[in-house]
């Protein structure tokens, strides 16, 4: 901190190649290869149940449904690592992410499902596992966990945010796990290309991926508050000097700006995802390729007998 009272990074690669970095990372390298595969076998998928250039929907599908099946338990194990190097450097994180209101001393609880009372400080209608949570955070059923009561209130994340945002990534991911392992059961009985059910199933996974990757981010950046720099800037003391009006203009040039890319890619990536996959290739279910044009007919005539001897 400097003597205006500003932190200075010492050394940008620090910052840059923190704790979770390899972490983060890989997380969501794997979510970006899930997310594009989801996209691909949904258009394979859409384009098979219309039946339109089958061969090439086939191999978008089946390509598609092997990085599913390969990616998606490693996402998760790669999702588990991160969440206990999260646990190390952001407990706080992982308290809101589990809904861990109160601490546990022999065991806390696997939290499916509940609703967030913030209020009361507990979590209402809430499907739980007994001490599941220490077995996978701590790889012991018995292993305490602190609940947010160690936290002061100022300084908890909002908790129904976090916990519900951890919920659809999670849900998502496991979603993935199970089309990647139905289309592999369909792959092994042969009826990858024919189980019209599989097919509806990648086409409402088709933006899956995005809602995953969005829920995560909103995982990591809600969570770690109320911090900029974790533990040591409060977001509230982070606030620029600025004029409210500028600060306005600002917001809307992005919105703006924003919604005319970001509208314009979409409607740009929806027609190509409407139109007949392509490739160099010609397509076998046009007909035979004729490498050296079209070769003439054999004679009608019984010319030194070839109609006989098949010349």
């Amino acid at each position: 901190m400097n003597e205006a009272g500003q932190f200075i990074p010492l050394d940008w690669w620090k910052v840059i190649f923190n704790p979770s970095f390899p972490y983060r990372l890989v997380h969501m390298v794997l979510a970006a290869y899930l997310t594009t595969a989801f996209v691909v076998g949904a258009v394979g998928a859409w384009h098979l149940l219309k039946n339109t250039a089958p061969r090439r929907s086939r191999t978008m599908f089946s390509m598609a449904m092997w990085m599913a099946t390969i990616v998606a338990p490693i996402q998760i194990m790669a999702g588990d690592f991160h969440g206990l190097n999260t646990l190390e450097h952001q407990p706080v994180k992982v308290m809101a992410m589990e809904g861990h209101f109160d601490s546990h001393p022999d065991g806390a609880p696997l939290i499916l499902f509940g609703i967030p009372n913030t209020a009361e400080k507990r979590i209402d209608y809430a499907i739980e596992i007994p001490k599941f949570s220490s077995l996978i955070l701590k790889h012991d059923l018995n292993a305490p966990l602190a609940g947010l009561d160690t936290i002061p209130d100022n300084l908890e994340p909002p908790v129904a945010v976090v916990f519900w945002s951890f919920r659809v990534m999670v849900g998502i991911g496991f979603a993935m796990l199970g089309i990647g392992l139905w289309s592999l059961w369909c792959r092994v009985r042969g009826t990858l290309d024919s189980s019209d059910w599989l097919h509806r199933a990648a086409v409402l996974m088709g933006p899956a991926g995005f809602v995953a990757v969005l829920a995560g981010w909103i995982t990591t950046e809600v969570g770690r508050q109320p911090y900029t720099i974790y533990g040591q800037l409060l977001t509230a003391n982070s606030i620029s000097p600025v004029a409210a009006p500028a600060v306005a203009a600002s917001l809307i040039a992005f919105i703006i700006v924003y919604f005319l890319v970001f509208g314009a890619g979409t409607f740009y990536i929806l027609r190509l995802m409407k139109r007949l996959p392509r490739d160099p290739m010609p397509d076998l279910d046009d007909g035979p390729i004729r490498t050296s044009g079209i070769m003439p007919g054999p004679a009608t005539g019984h010319t030194h007998g070839s109609a006989h001897h098949g010349h």
